[in-house]
């Protein structure tokens, strides 16, 4: 069996109380059924009828077929993550970051809009057949209340409730069919069956939201007993049983001799064929209906919420799970509110576009996944295997495609307003990561800071040089590196050690005797400083993280440069320069100097590799703040195989040097390395000087620095200091911190 690939969001995941596993098959049949058996059918099938005739039947039906391809995507999905999150969480586990909150954002908006069909519906048939309320939505927005409060109760309770009003309902639509079958007429059915191929494809589109039901089943994967057997039954006996009755339900209104055809026209047809009474049964069938799809969406759609949450992609508050409810509260809360704003703000119709629109786009990226899951881990166990891959998704991504192309004719302002909404919440996600501090990527509480020494300055202008010390053996090289950089750049430096509690203990819990040893080390650092003249501040902080405290220290001290002491490799291959580096290194919004520093004497002698990336640059910059109090030298290098075209790496390192002249103070030259290999090339260059300063990734040099083995090689076969720098650039890290995580 495949491994699953590594994620590190997991470890955002900081959840105590799990969801509890209390729905069975019966629960699951009324979640799906009780979600298609709503607003769909009882209002759709008028408007449906209004548009096409008979050939109402076949919408549905096409609507049907488009919904089974993407419903065996789920059905597989499921197998493999039986998890709370369904379509979202099956792109986390198979694309980058920002797609996968695509379509997390795309199921929220579908089913809070799906959700606010019901509920304006709901209001319809109350206001149309019940009592007239001077507004309108009044009813609608008193169930959505119930209904939030009874998800915020419980699983269990929602659950007993999903399936006691989607039994009742089902007998009641079976009562409706039953008074109106014998009014059928089969000539009269090819009669007033339309031919409009168009329009048929715009009905489907506009009728497809009453099969998905099967998503908001998935949604509900973690609280599913047996998941990786209940849902993928629950699925297709759900759409099953869905498929005939629409069918019928749609030949019993065709039949009803209504004058027109509107969202109310099943309650008038079970007034024709039921009486006032078995009517007014009918049409109370249809409220409660409506009222169960909307608690099946509420359910669904806080789970997706949850999931997001879980993994990074929403502020991790909104997936807290209560421990006397163990339902997410907050994620319900939030769900409820957007459907209350999307029932106010659009009328029925092009909420149910609107519905389908977004969903639709989730599905088309579902559907990929699955192709591309299938190729990135072709060994994993697959309980549940969907024949004919790629062909059938493929199928299922042609089919939603063609149903938004149908919204496109029928309502395209629908559609550009989903579309909108959708990039509006991508703009959102990448505000929410520009704003979010470094630190809370890392899970876990805040560091307490336990002692500080000194004063530092209230310039926030002024630059800043973060040391955080944690080997006593170097203190004294990494002090001599940062007060050289401090002086050339009249900066001030702030020390920090972090001294770690366990889990089960809070950072305000620690023995002063620790702090009183670790007191004397700092010292030790500062004096270094000062009496080289630079200003330090010393910081102690206690907490569960080092990478989190080291974090939270430079975003708070505003720090623009962060040196941190290296081995020079890592044993763990999965990280690449040890855990609490890799994080610092991917998260700082500051400068980072990493050091491998070997010997005690002052860095005078730079060897510079360098070909003009931001990095390189940067670490130019670096090599002369080093050299300059130490009245150094830097020499630029390339590195040139034999006999290959040395025009270009002579070029680059001109350009080099003229930028590194402008500062007259520090001796600058140039050297060509002839090698096969880079890396050998620079380490045995480097015995000539003391140390060597590399860009990082990206646009420097070689694009395996800092993310693969080249510092590592010149590392392992020089026994000079090494040097690599790292450029921080504020809308590159963004970018970095959405598309990478």
């Amino acid at each position: 069996m495949a491994k699953e690939p590594l994620d590190n969001t997991k470890q955002n995941d900081n959840i105590k109380t799990e969801l509890s596993r209390d729905l069975g098959l019966s629960s699951v049949l009324a979640i799906g059924i009780g979600t298609m058996i709503a607003a769909g059918i009882f209002t759709l099938s008028g408007l449906a009828i209004r548009n096409v005739g008979s050939a109402a039947i076949l919408s549905f039906l096409l609507a049907a077929i488009v919904a089974t391809f993407t419903a065996l995507t789920y059905c597989e999905f499921v197998s493999i993550y039986p998890k709370t999150g369904e379509g979202y969480l099956y792109a986390r586990k198979t694309f980058s970051p920002p797609l996968a909150y695509f379509v997390g954002w795309a199921l929220f908006l579908g089913y809070a809009s799906s959700c606010a069909f019901y509920i304006a519906s709901l209001s319809s048939y109350f206001n149309e057949f019940i009592v007239h309320s001077p507004i309108e939505s009044l009813f609608g927005i008193v169930m959505l209340i119930g209904l939030t409060l009874l998800n915020i109760k419980g699983t269990k309770e929602s659950g007993k409730f999903q399936i006691w009003v989607t039994a009742a309902k089902v007998v009641l639509l079976i009562w409706f069919i039953f008074g109106g079958v014998k009014f059928i007429e089969v000539d009269e059915v090819m009669d007033r069956f339309s031919t409009d191929i168009v329009a048929i494809g715009s009905t489907a589109a506009m009728v497809f939201i009453t099969f998905f039901g099967f998503s908001a089943i998935a949604a509900s994967a973690g609280e599913v007993k047996n998941p990786v057997k209940v849902i993928p039954r629950g699925i297709f006996i759900s759409m099953g049983v869905v498929t005939v009755l629409y069918t019928a339900v749609v030949l019993v209104v065709l039949f009803a001799g209504l004058t027109e055809y509107t969202e109310a026209s099943m309650g008038e047809a079970a007034k024709k064929f039921l009486g006032f009474y078995g009517g007014y049964v009918i049409i109370a069938g249809a409220i409660f209906s409506m009222i169960s799809a909307s608690n099946a969406s509420i359910m669904a759609g806080s789970r997706v919420i949850l999931a997001m949450s879980q993994l990074g992609h929403l502020p991790k508050e909104i997936g807290v799970i209560n421990a006397q409810t163990r339902t997410p509260i907050v994620a319900v809360v939030l769900i409820s509110g957007a459907i209350l704003l999307f029932a106010i703000g659009l009328p029925l119709e092009s909420l149910s576009f609107f519905a389908n629109s977004v969903l639709l786009v989730a599905l088309i990226l579902v559907n990929a996944a699955l192709i591309v899951h299938r190729r990135k881990f072709p060994d994993m166990e697959r309980p549940f295997k969907v024949p004919l891959v790629p062909l059938l998704p493929a199928l299922g991504i042609l089919a939603n495609f063609y149903l938004i192309a149908q919204i496109f004719n029928e309502d395209p302002i629908s559609l550009f307003l989903a579309i909108g909404s959708l990039f509006l919440g991508l703009l959102g996600f990448i505000a929410w990561k520009g704003v979010r501090a470094e630190e809370k990527e890392i899970p876990g509480i805040a560091s307490h800071i336990a002692h500080s020494q000194g004063k530092g300055t209230q310039d926030k202008k002024r630059f800043r040089i973060l040391v955080p010390i944690s080997n006593p053996y170097n203190v004294d090289n990494l002090m001599q590196l940062a007060t050289s950089i401090a002086v050339a750049r009249h900066a001030e430096i702030w020390l920090l050690r972090v001294v770690t509690v366990p889990e089960q203990l809070p950072p305000t819990s620690f023995d002063e005797e620790i702090i009183e040893k670790e007191r004397p080390l700092l010292k030790q650092a500062r004096k270094i400083a000062e009496d080289q003249g630079v200003s330090t501040h010393a910081l102690i902080r206690v907490g569960h993280n080092v990478a989190r405290a080291v974090l939270e220290t430079s975003h708070e001290r505003f720090c623009d440069l962060i040196i941190l002491g290296w081995k020079g490799y890592s044993s763990n291959k999965e990280k690449v320069l040890g855990t609490i580096t890799d994080d610092v290194v991917r998260l700082a919004r500051a400068d980072i100097l990493l050091a491998k520093i070997v010997g005690d004497d002052p860095i005078k002698r730079i060897l510079l590799p360098t070909a003009g990336g931001e990095h390189a640059r940067c670490a130019e910059q670096y090599a002369i703040s080093i050299a300059k109090p130490n009245k150094g030298a830097v020499t630029v290098c390339q590195v040139a195989a034999p006999g290959a075209d040395q025009t270009i790496s002579k070029e680059n390192m001109e350009r080099a040097i003229d930028r590194l002249k402008a500062d007259a103070e520090v001796s600058v030259s140039s050297k060509l390395i002839i090698s096969d290999s880079i890396s050998k090339g620079i380490a045995e260059e480097a015995e000539n000087f003391d140390a060597v300063m590399v860009g990082a990734a990206g646009q420097s040099i070689y694009p395996q620095i800092m993310v693969g083995n080249i510092p590592e090689e010149i590392t392992r076969n020089t026994n000079r200091t090494v040097i690599v720098v790292k450029h921080y650039h504020p809308v590159k890290a963004l970018l970095g911190r959405v598309v990478g995580e």
